[in-house]
């Protein structure tokens, strides 16, 4: 079986916003019973372990909550900081300018994007009518998101869209959803 992940990202949180967001939301997800508190290892990726399953997990995932996985990794992981999520693209996928409908091979736009997380500007400008438009503007083949704060659930069943509502009353922000994995 291959590594799945369900990711929230934040698409308007600020840098400096971000810690504070990631540290009310991580509470309201613990208080809960979402997941637990303490950190372990039960996540990919970069981050210093990752928050397990609690005895609420299933209340925040459609379908059946005995779908729930027993597997590893299967932890929630909290991104802060500048963080791109995207799902399976293909060679021939193509990102198109919300302007004039020009597009761009997927592969092409990936300097730019590298640009950002590395502290770049985070827009693009279409060949075309010369708009630039920033990278959560762009029409992209599959949910993608580029943002200063992301929640991955590693394995987790589909998330509840009553859920991801919620996240976005609480954060007051736009949200961008989707998976990659197989």
């Amino acid at each position: 079986m291959g590594e799945r992940s369900r990711w929230v990202a934040d698409v308007d949180a600020h840098p400096g916003d971000a810690p504070d967001l990631a540290r009310d939301v991580l509470g309201w997800l613990v208080g809960a019973g979402v997941v637990v508190a303490e950190r372990t290892d039960c996540v990919l990726g970069d981050v210093p372990g990752g928050y397990a399953p609690g005895p609420s997990a299933q209340t925040i995932v459609a379908g059946d909550p005995g779908a729930f996985p027993d597997v590893w990794p299967n932890g929630l992981e909290v991104d802060v900081g500048r963080s791109a999520f995207y799902g399976r693209v293909g060679e021939d996928d193509r990102v198109t300018c919300p302007h004039c409908g020009a597009w761009l091979p997927f592969e092409a736009v990936l300097p730019e994007v590298e640009e950002w997380l590395e502290g770049g500007p985070g827009s693009l400008a279409c060949a075309r009518c010369g708009a630039w438009t920033g990278l959560n503007g762009w029409i992209w083949p599959v949910p993608c998101a580029f943002a200063e704060l992301g929640l991955r659930f590693w394995n987790w069943p589909p998330l509840a869209g009553t859920f991801v509502d919620e996240l976005a009353r609480r954060l007051g922000h736009r949200l961008i959803t989707g998976e990659s994995g197989p």
